[in-house]
């Protein structure tokens, strides 16, 4: 059995409550994430290899880890059994976000692969949560290694679909060696932040990895009260 999420201080509550939106919420911003959802699957469902999605950006700051977080989160609730892994070995955000600092992760199961059950943790019903754990001195050298790819293929087996954090593709090389065993990429633009340039040369690396961008998010942009039904899904 997997485990469950550990009791969190109130400090751990408020940062936690900052990351994920709660169930039911009617803010449109929850109600944004929903739409980004339903658009996603649907995508998803047009194409024969749906299992692993994910997530990049340009440069950090732009909104990749809440947007990922709240989109696994409302996979969940659709009612598909999903893995959100933190990937960023160099500045793992999600990680911190989420309370799971210094515990079992990826990198332990990469060192014991018999801790692959205790190093994923159930976050709510059908969410669960693979942290970095201790952070490697050569993260390219493990994300390029057959141990990790084999990892990939128990998780496929383990989940509906597995959505997955990454550093930015333009600054490091990991995300592009990620993206080449993904089935999709979702890139994530912030609003006056994301240059034109930017976009075009992540759309390279993308294109070099062999997988297919399937959709960009527009974080951060500010809608006028009429311009409130658009979507921010491309």
């Amino acid at each position: 059995m997997l485990k469950k999420n550990k009791k969190v201080t109130s400090k751990g509550r408020s940062r936690k409550k900052l990351l994920l939106f709660e169930s039911g919420e009617k803010t449109f911003e929850a109600e944004k994430i929903r739409s980004i959802q339903v658009s996603l699957q649907l995508s998803l469902l047009a194409r024969k290899k749906n299992k692993r999605i994910m997530f990049t950006s340009a440069n950090k700051g732009e909104g990749k880890t809440f947007c990922i977080s709240n989109i696994a989160k409302e996979f969940a609730r659709q009612g598909k059994k999903v893995l959100l892994l933190d990937m960023d070995l160099h500045r793992p955000r999600l990680t911190k976000q989420l309370l799971y600092k210094g515990q079992n992760g990826l990198m332990t199961v990469m060192q014991n692969p018999e801790l692959l059950e205790e190093s994923q943790f159930e976050i709510e019903n059908n969410f669960y949560f693979m942290p970095t754990g201790p952070l490697p001195p050569n993260p390219l050298e493990i994300i390029s290694s057959t141990a990790f790819e084999e990892l990939l293929d128990t998780l496929d087996s383990m989940y509906d679909i597995l959505l997955i954090d990454t550093p930015p593709i333009r600054v490091l090389a990991d995300g592009r060696v990620i993206a080449s065993l993904c089935d999709g990429v979702v890139l994530v633009v912030r609003e006056g932040i994301t240059k034109v340039a930017e976009v075009e040369e992540i759309q390279g690396y993308i294109n070099k990895s062999g997988a297919a961008l399937i959709g960009a998010i527009l974080n951060a942009h500010h809608y006028k009260k009429k311009d409130k039904s658009n979507y921010a899904y491309y």
